[in-house]
């Protein structure tokens, strides 16, 4: 089967939960993956009830012509477009009719002008029904005479096809006992059509690193280079981060190990721009690993979409530290750890005793609140609205910490505290999410019988 997409494609999944972009939105990142020199887009919106939910239904005429627009305006910007669909949570495998539906839907997709597809079987139970099970004898096994039964019918009636595949385990983490002793992954190695991607998003879901060591192992198991479904800007699983940092953790030695790199980027569409800008910087560049001077000039570039209203201006550093703050998965970006430096040493010295630390903090702050003001009168409402809860709840918070350093350079006696009007401090109550997430934290990280120790500690305690 000759392929109609790029050697080594290299683009955007538009991969996550949540709402999907819109057209508009799709449209505009055609255009950003043109100029960037990428050159694939995957519709993969979990949302898309068609996509996932309710696979075996065909697309409606109106539905249909919104997918066929899509396909036409990429081909005109030189962009491969990649139809997935994600039959893995009801799928009967040994129905002949679950077969028939999923290449009528496919059918229906190669009508419209599509020639690249996907199967994803991600984030669906590790179980097979029990008829399943008796005729394909493992999951593995089940998944790969489905998509290779897909790869030959679209041979047939695709010409220039590619298949993607994403497996039901698609990082590390999730191969039992390893990734060299996976029965699952070596199933796939053994039995799917070698012409057939594999999609990998590394030793985790969200991966802070990538090792070219990793993925050399993993080539030897599924006996082909994988197609990295980079998760690391992803953000469906925490909607409170926002993630605009470099392309990072990614040695430039992985762009010979893969079969391509596609992004499953932030949900907010328009805070994706310096994301899908650094990692056409990365992608071009062939040994650096300096991030830095490609991370500044995507975020300058991207400063040029903010069309204020006069007198208003959001300047380059300002822009630059909220995008420290935002940053990655991993941590946060060089200014905004310096900002939480300083604030750690006013917290403990004397207002007497503050000096450079002081005066960073206060610029930066000014920074942060400026930037705010200014993005209130940007013309692109999409844009703004992209990135108002995030530029909001850093608003808050440096707004109360401008005013806490304010107030100890009045020298407040020792006992008085810090009670601001405008401020409760029962707006900093964890949310219930928040909770939970500080107790799976304990749960991950304490041993078992420490964690009875206290419990049994504190009943007896409570005894007396």
């Amino acid at each position: 089967m000759k392929s109609c997409m790029p050697d080594y494609p290299t683009g955007v999944i538009e991969g996550f939960y949540g709402k999907p972009w819109t057209n508009s939105e799709r449209f505009l990142l055609f255009d950003w993956l043109h100029t960037c020199g990428l050159n694939t887009y995957i519709y993969a919106p979990k949302d898309d009830l068609k996509h996932r939910a309710a696979w075996r239904e065909l697309y409606s005429a109106s539905e249909s012509k919104t997918i066929s627009s899509l396909i036409r305006a990429s081909k005109q910007r030189g962009i491969c477009f990649c139809y997935a669909i994600a039959p893995g949570l009801d799928m009967r495998f040994s129905a002949d009719s679950d077969h028939a539906a999923l290449r009528n839907k496919l059918a229906q997709v190669v009508k419209m002008g599509c020639r690249s597809f996907a199967l994803l079987f991600d984030d669906i139970p590790a179980r097979l029904a029990p008829h399943d099970r008796k005729r394909f004898g493992s999951q593995a096994s089940a998944q790969a005479a489905t998509a290779n039964g897909i790869y030959e019918w679209l041979d047939r009636h695709a010409t220039g096809s590619r298949l993607f595949f994403c497996p039901t385990i698609y990082c590390g983490a999730m191969a039992h006992p390893n990734v060299a002793q996976s029965d699952y992954l070596r199933d796939l190695g053994n039995k799917l059509h070698p012409s057939i991607k594999v999609f990998w998003t590394g030793p985790d879901i969200v991966s802070g690193e990538i090792s070219v060591d990793s993925i050399r192992e993993l080539r030897s198991v599924l006996r082909r280079r994988p197609v990295l479904w980079d998760n690391l800007y992803a953000n469906d699983y925490d909607m409170r981060r926002l993630h605009t940092g470099p392309y990072a953790g990614r040695p430039p030695a992985l762009k010979t190990e893969t079969d391509g790199i596609l992004l499953n980027p932030n949900c907010q569409f328009h805070a994706n721009f310096v994301p899908v800008h650094s990692f056409a910087s990365w992608l071009r560049a062939p040994t650096s690993t300096n991030l830095q001077p490609a991370w500044n000039r995507a975020i300058r570039t991207w400063l040029a979409q903010f069309q204020i209203r006069q007198p208003h201006k959001i300047s380059f550093q300002a822009l630059h530290l909220f995008c420290d703050f935002l940053y990655l998965p991993t941590g946060p970006g060089p200014g905004a750890t310096q900002y939480l430096d300083d604030l750690q040493i006013l917290l403990r010295t004397p207002p007497g005793h503050w000096t450079g630390q002081y005066e960073r903090f206060k610029r930066s702050s000014r920074l942060v609140l400026s930037l705010f003001e200014s993005l209130l009168h940007i013309e692109n409402r999409d844009l703004l609205h992209s990135l108002y809860a995030h530029a909001w709840e850093l608003k808050e918070r440096v707004l109360l910490l401008q005013t806490w350093a304010n107030w100890r350079k009045t020298n407040p006696a020792p006992t008085e505290r810090f009670t601001p009007a405008e401020f409760s401090p029962a707006l900093l109550q964890r949310s219930t999410c928040a909770e939970l997430d500080r107790l799976i934290e304990k749960i991950l990280t304490r041993p078992q019988q420490e964690r009875v120790r206290k419990v049994n500690s504190r009943r007896s305690s409570s005894a007396f």
